[in-house]
C-alpha cells in the first residue's frame, strides 16, 4: 500500500494527474448512433441499403430492450437472444448464439432498431480519442510502473496509435506474462489503483 501512495504521490508533483477530458459531444454521440444503426444492418446479413424507417423519441435503455421486443413480435416474429453495444450495433441469434439464418425476421429486427432509438450512456459509449489518450497516459505513468513494480512482466504492450485502434481493450492486469487469479487482480488493485482512471 505504501507504494501506491508513494506513487501517487510522486504523480501528483509531477503533473502526471490530469482532469479527465470530456465525454463526447453531441455530434459524437449521433455519429456513434448513426454507426451502431449501421452496424445492426450489416450484422442482420442482408444486402443492399437499409430500408428507410421513420424513428421515434429516443428510449432510456430499460424500456427500449422490451420495445424492440415487442416490436418484432407485434410483426410476427420472436427473438430468443439480443445484444446491443455501440461499437458494434444491435443483433439478434439462437440461444445457441448462432445468426438467426432468415431475412425477414432480420429485416424486421433492424426496422424496429431502427424506429426506437436508444438514448446512449456515455458509460456504454466507445472512448472518444482523447479519452483514450488520458487512460493511455495513466496507463504509462502509473498503472504500467506499478504492476512491474509488483513483480509482474508485460508482453505487447501497444503504442498510443496501436491503442487507439483497439479502441481502448488492453489493460497492464491482462497483460502480464502468467495468468493472474481473482486474488492477484484484486491485490494489484489495492496497491497500483483502479484498472481504468475515472472518466465520468
Amino acid at each position: 500500500m505504501k507504494f501506491g501512495l508513494v506513487l501517487a504521490a510522486v504523480l501528483v508533483l509531477t503533473g502526471c494527474v490530469a482532469v479527465p477530458p470530456p465525454g463526447p459531444s453531441d455530434s459524437e454521440v449521433v455519429a456513434m448512433q448513426e454507426r451502431a444503426l449501421q452496424q445492426t444492418w450489416e450484422r442482420t446479413g442482408l444486402e443492399g441499403d437499409p430500408p428507410a424507417v421513420e424513428a421515434g423519441p429516443a428510449m432510456e435503455s430499460e424500456a427500449w430492450w422490451q420495445a424492440i421486443y415487442d416490436c418484432v413480435q407485434e410483426r410476427g416474429f420472436m427473438i430468443t437472444s439480443m445484444e446491443w453495444s455501440s461499437s458494434s450495433g444491435a443483433a439478434i441469434m439462437t440461444n445457441s448464439g448462432d445468426t438467426i439464418d432468415d431475412p425477414e425476421t432480420q429485416r424486421a429486427f433492424y426496422e424496429c432498431v431502427a424506429a426506437h432509438p436508444l438514448v446512449l450512456d456515455e458509460r456504454d459509449m466507445a472512448l472518444t480519442d482523447a479519452q483514450l489518450d488520458y487512460v493511455y497516459d495513466y496507463y504509462q505513468s502509473w498503472l504500467v510502473p506499478c504492476v512491474i513494480m509488483q513483480g509482474y512482466r508485460l508482453s505487447d504492450v501497444p503504442t498510443r496509435t496501436e491503442y487507439r485502434a483497439l479502441a481502448g481493450q488492453w489493460s497492464p492486469f491482462f497483460a502480464v506474462d502468467i495468468s493472474i487469479s481473482g486474488a492477484d487482480y484484486e491485490r494489484l488493485e489495492r496497491v497500483c489503483g483502479a484498472e481504468r482512471p475515472e472518466l465520468y
